[in-house]
């Protein structure tokens, strides 16, 4: 087996996923750059259906009984 670098060890027990990293290098600079927009559209995304949930809730919480 062969003796991985001392730092990549250490990364690896400190919970790093290296092969995802070297999957994601292993990308060009515009696929990159891809998916970066596709994350940022999905946390957009959620972040606008939290504020409509969390809306929703308000207006129930503070209807009268």
């Amino acid at each position: 087996m062969d003796q991985l670098d001392p730092a990549l060890e250490e990364a690896r027990r400190a919970g790093i996923d290296l092969d995802l990293l070297d999957s994601t290098l292993a990308l060009t600079v515009e696929q990159r750059w891809k998916q970066h927009d596709a994350a940022l559209e999905l946390a957009l995304k959620l972040e606008a259906a939290g504020k409509i949930r969390d809306a929703r809730l308000q207006s129930i919480a503070s209807a009268p009984c």
